[in-house]
C-alpha cells in the first residue's frame, strides 16, 4: 500500500508511523508542504496521514492549508481511511464542519482517558506527548474516543474511515528532541505544561506505539478494497 503522508514542518515528521508502514512493507510517500510540495487528490490516494504543526486551521495562508481540507474532502468521498495527529485531527475536523478554537495550552506527557468503547482494544488510559493550544470540536456522525482533564475532545473516529487524535502517539524519543530543539518557546508557565526538562526525561511509554499500530492496523482493515 502507498501511504500519503502531510508533513506541515520539519520538526514534526511522522516518527512511529514510518515504523508502522515499514513493518506492512509499504511505500511511504511524505508531501513537505513547508517546502512548497503540491498537495494531490484525494480520490489518487490510498491511505492519507496528515501530521500536525504550529499553525491553525483557521489561517488564511499558507494556500495548502485549504488545499489539504480539499484533499480530506476528496479522500473521504472517495472511501480512502485517513488519520490526522493534532493539526491534521483539527483539519479533519473542520472538513466535516466541526469547529476548532483556542482551547487550555497543553505541553508534555499527561494521562488521556478512554471515552468509548467503540475500539475495544483502546486502552482506559495512555500517556502520550501533548503539544498544542487549540480543540476540535467532535464532527456530527464522528464518535469520541479519549479526552484529558485540559481537553475534553482528545480524539474520534468517524464512520469506520477517519481517526483524529489532539495528542501524539507517534512520538519518539528523536521526534521529541527535535520538537525541544525548534519549538521550545512554546513551552510556557500555564498549568497544563511542563517543563523541557521533564518532557526530555519522561520514560517513553511503550503502549503507545502499540496502541497507535493497533489504531492504524483497524482503519486499514476496515478500509480494504
Amino acid at each position: 500500500m502507498r501511504i500519503d503522508v502531510f508533513q506541515h514542518v520539519a520538526c514534526e515528521g511522522p516518527a512511529a508511523i514510518s515504523d508502522w508502514a515499514a513493518s506492512h512493507q509499504d511505500q511511504l510517500v511524505i508531501h513537505k508542504l513547508f517546502e512548497n510540495d503540491a498537495v494531490p487528490p484525494g480520490d489518487t490516494l490510498e491511505f492519507l496521514v496528515i501530521l500536525g504543526g504550529p499553525m491553525s486551521v483557521n489561517d488564511q495562508g499558507p494556500a495548502w492549508i485549504t488545499e489539504e481540507r480539499r484533499c480530506i474532502a476528496e479522500a473521504l468521498t472517495a472511501n480512502v481511511p485517513v488519520f490526522g495527529v493534532c493539526l491534521g485531527a483539527q483539519q479533519i475536523a473542520k472538513t466535516l464542519g466541526a469547529t476548532v478554537g483556542v482551547g487550555k495550552k497543553e505541553v508534555g506527557w499527561f494521562p488521556i482517558r478512554r471515552t468509548a468503547t467503540l475500539l475495544p482494544f483502546l486502552p482506559e488510559t495512555l500517556t502520550p506527548l501533548h503539544w498544542h493550544g487549540e480543540t476540535f470540536g467532535v464532527p456530527e456522525g464522528a464518535v469520541r474516543l479519549f479526552e484529558s482533564d485540559a481537553c475534553a475532545n482528545q480524539g474520534f473516529v468517524y464512520k469506520c474511515q477517519a481517526v483524529g487524535l489532539q495528542f501524539h502517539m507517534e512520538a519518539k524519543t528523536d521526534s521529541v528532541a527535535s520538537l525541544l530543539e525548534h519549538d521550545r518557546d512554546y513551552i510556557d508557565a500555564s498549568p497544563y505544561v511542563q517543563t523541557a526538562e521533564e518532557i526530555a526525561k519522561f520514560p517513553m511509554p511503550e503502549e503507545n506505539q502499540q496502541t497507535l499500530f493497533q489504531l492504524l492496523n483497524w482503519l486499514r482493515r476496515s478500509n480494504k478494497k
